[in-house]
């Protein structure tokens, strides 16, 4: 069994209750990128992180029940630790529909600097589920050659058998990601991983980049994750756009 995505953490998220409440509610979704140090945050922490932004920006969130309600927010695709992503999405409940513009202006002004909000939308119905992700990594200009050289006989396999290790007290696993590796592909310095998602399973890039003879220590924390193919199309106009200077990259 290969790699599973995260599902969306149940800590802080809710299902919207029936009646008249859960009528009322508007779901929103939220497009940003996660980079710099930020790309260090926990799964939780960047949950948090939204969660707090989301109070400084006055947004209407709605929340669960409980002795200890939680904000209704989701990460349909969590972010592996170190991992920068340009293209993250979060799905919020709102208590009432507010204009998309506005609330990307106000939310846009509460995020911290090296998440990048890109846009606001209103969340189509049903659970976005990823099918395919693309990562990114700039390679140093020494490996380029041997990792050039190494590319085409990997590929050719047509099966890619790795050793993955589970939770502690847990045996080691051995798992053929090649169903999942639709393309690896250099240009110039840039190492591009087009990556399939199959019933929540797919390969992790540090597993292809240990078999091209990158290392770990190296190379782990430059992974950026650049584009994901969802089975849902997010439906709306596009929000203003406003650029920040410590966001350029």
């Amino acid at each position: 069994m290969a790699a599973q995505p995260r599902p969306a953490s149940t800590a802080e998220v809710g299902t919207a209750p029936g009646g008249a409440a859960a009528e009322r509610r508007f779901r929103v979704a939220l497009e940003f990128a996660v980079e710099g140090d930020l790309r260090f945050l926990s799964h939780h922490d960047e949950l948090r992180m939204l969660a707090r932004a989301l109070v400084r920006a006055r947004w209407p969130v709605a929340y669960t029940q409980g002795y200890n309600p939680l904000p209704r927010l989701v990460l349909p695709l969590p972010r592996s630790l170190g991992i920068a992503a340009a293209a993250q999405l979060a799905l919020v409940d709102l208590e009432g529909e507010r204009p998309t513009e506005e609330l990307f202006h106000s939310l846009h002004a509460a995020l911290p600097a090296g998440c990048r909000l890109q846009r606001v939308v209103p969340a189509p119905a049903g659970m976005p589920h990823a099918r395919a992700v693309t990562y990114e990594v700039a390679l140093d200009p020494e490996d380029v050659g041997p990792v050039q050289a190494r590319l085409p006989r990997l590929l050719d396999r047509t099966t890619w058998v790795v050793e993955r290790s589970q939770r502690p007290g847990k045996p080691t696993q051995h798992i053929d990601i090649r169903p999942y590796i639709r393309e690896v592909e250099l240009e110039g310095r840039v190492l591009r991983l087009h990556l399939a998602i199959e019933s929540q399973r797919t390969a992790r890039p540090a597993e292809i980049l240990t078999e091209l003879g990158l290392t770990a220590e190296t190379y782990n924390h430059r992974v950026r994750r650049v584009a994901v193919q969802w089975d849902i199309e997010l439906a709306g106009p596009t929000a203003a756009r406003v650029s920040r200077k410590e966001d350029t990259w």
